[in-house]
């Protein structure tokens, strides 16, 4: 985009998994969505690798969280300030996300600072915080997408790992060669070359708004420039104004005439 962010949009639709159910009847499986119809509760989870090149390949994960600072007559005399809490993972492994702390994860490059605010230059990982995977931990849904367990991990980089849940998601009854057993190699992590893997989805508990398809829902995740540039990259965009941009109407020529039906007409406001 203009501002220098990357999105990656995710949209959810299609026609709901529905069972039969005796009219006047409810269960907690799902929700009757027409008469006879029950929709199953379910969830959409999805992990998206991200493979990074922060100008360069040594690259590294760091957390920040907005902490509270102490009323103190020198720091903090009306009570209203924070501070920002760094912290840099060092070994492959998880993190999950803690609104109340306003956790963010940006991948930055230690080496290259921005010549502004000193700070390595990166790009910050907004993703919606969703419910991670509810099924229980004996399940087989729930083995074979250890990947659905947390809502961020990075591994150190290596051919071949491009699959969060393993190569057979569908066909097996453990996940096997995914992010769950990348991540526990504990790799060195800090300025290496490394994939970090974002968890994020919804949980669907239908509405009879949703049958019998579901209305697009749209989840989006965002990789922002943060400290990145050394300005807005927006704020060198041409000033709308004709001698600037050099714009023209459709058909018109550089001498300021309109054709139209092939006769050239000076004034712009012609037809």
């Amino acid at each position: 985009m203009q501002n220098g962010t990357i999105e990656f949009e995710t949209r959810a639709t299609g026609i709901l998994a529905t069972s039969l159910i005796d009219a006047g009847k409810t269960s907690f499986w799902g929700n009757v969505v027409s008469p006879g119809v029950l929709a199953a509760n379910h969830q959409h989870l999805f992990c998206l690798r991200i493979d990074p090149m922060i100008d360069g390949l040594q690259n590294t994960i760091m957390q920040e969280e907005s902490i509270s600072v102490p009323y103190s007559a020198q720091e903090n005399p009306h009570g209203n300030a924070w501070k920002v809490a760094k912290t840099h993972i060092e070994e492959s492994g998880f993190i999950d996300a803690e609104p109340k702390l306003n956790r963010t994860f940006k991948v930055v490059n230690e080496k290259k600072l921005n010549a502004i605010s000193g700070n390595p230059v990166g790009y910050k990982i907004v993703a919606p915080t969703a419910q991670l995977l509810i099924a229980d931990q004996h399940s087989t849904v729930r083995r074979r997408a250890r990947f659905a367990e947390h809502h961020l991990w990075v591994t150190r980089y290596r051919d071949g790992e491009f699959w969060a849940g393993g190569h057979w998601t569908n066909q097996s009854h453990d996940e096997t060669g995914g992010v769950f057993d990348a991540a526990a190699r504990c790799d060195k992590v800090r300025e290496e070359d490394i994939v970090v893997w974002q968890t994020y989805g919804m949980t669907h508990n239908p509405r009879v708004e949703d049958y019998p398809v579901m209305p697009v829902e749209i989840m989006t995740v965002s990789l922002k420039p943060a400290d990145f540039f050394e300005m807005n990259p927006a704020l060198d965009v041409p000033p709308s104004l004709q001698s600037i941009n050099k714009s023209l109407l459709v058909g018109q020529t550089k001498e300021n005439g309109l054709v139209a039906n092939g006769v050239e007409h000076s004034d712009c406001c012609s037809t």
